[in-house]
């Protein structure tokens, strides 16, 4: 079954179907089948460098637009179903102590930081739309993390299979690829995590700059401003005198 595909049998939807099979698995990833989505990605740069049809930029465009339609759905499932069914494997999913701990930590940016959680994907997307996070905000958290894990990976699979399996097989390189991936995971983790921390502070520095900058060029109007009165006032006093003389 689609649902229970191995790293073979993935490899050859990926080749055989290309950009449709890129968005198909992901699109199923994302509301729930247990297919790796990660084994996904790394096999779709893997047809990447064995396929002529395939380029790195569509097939990374393609990755993300799947993975964000099918987080979106388990969003707007958990607004509008998560309360409907206590008992059902979704609510529990939601109500799962990790999810929970991620969004007492890390509030709203749990759902950035979930797209590099496998095992709490699911539940977080859904607890954010069930406790009211607005769509658009989720959407923009997510389509970050994405951008990040889904180019990132297609490249790695495309370097595996360049690197570690010239004139091999897909099926050898996404192999080769996996145990590469599994290996050194803790550092790609690592690296992932500092280009975050990168991001970040890039973004409160230049907040920061903003809002001085703001706040310098209204200080400055409010002492053009205030210079301006005081001019007004002295020429009012000055004339006042002159007419007086006279």
């Amino acid at each position: 079954m689609l649902a229970f595909l191995e790293p073979t049998e993935l490899i050859e939807w990926l080749n055989d179907y290309q950009y449709y099979a890129m968005f198909g698995i992901l699109f199923l990833c994302g509301i729930g089948l247990p297919i790796p989505e990660e084994v996904t990605l790394i096999g779709s740069g893997v047809v990447v460098y064995f396929s002529d049809s395939a380029d790195f930029l569509p097939a990374s465009t393609v990755c993300v637009l799947a993975i964000l339609i099918g987080d979106s759905i388990i969003f707007f499932t958990g607004r509008k179903l998560g309360r409907s069914f206590p008992d059902s494997w979704f609510i529990r999913a939601i109500n799962n102590k990790k999810v929970h701990r991620q969004f007492e930590k890390h509030g709203n940016k749990a759902v950035f930081f979930a797209r590099f959680l496998a095992g709490v994907r699911i539940g977080v997307y859904g607890y954010a739309g069930q406790h009211g996070m607005r769509w658009p905000k989720f959407i923009f958290l997510d389509l970050l993390g994405a951008l990040i894990s889904g180019p990132t990976s297609v490249f790695f699979g495309w370097w595996a299979a360049k690197t570690l399996a010239p004139g091999e097989t897909p099926e050898a390189a996404l192999e080769k690829a996996m145990e590469l991936f599994e290996e050194y995971k803790p550092v790609v983790l690592l690296v992932i995590a500092g280009l975050i921390a990168i991001i970040v502070l890039y973004a409160i520095y230049k907040t920061r700059r903003y809002r001085t900058e703001i706040k310098r060029a209204i200080e400055e109007k409010k002492e053009d401003k205030e210079s301006a009165q005081a001019e007004e006032v002295d020429m009012a006093e000055k004339t006042a005198e002159g007419e007086e003389e006279s």
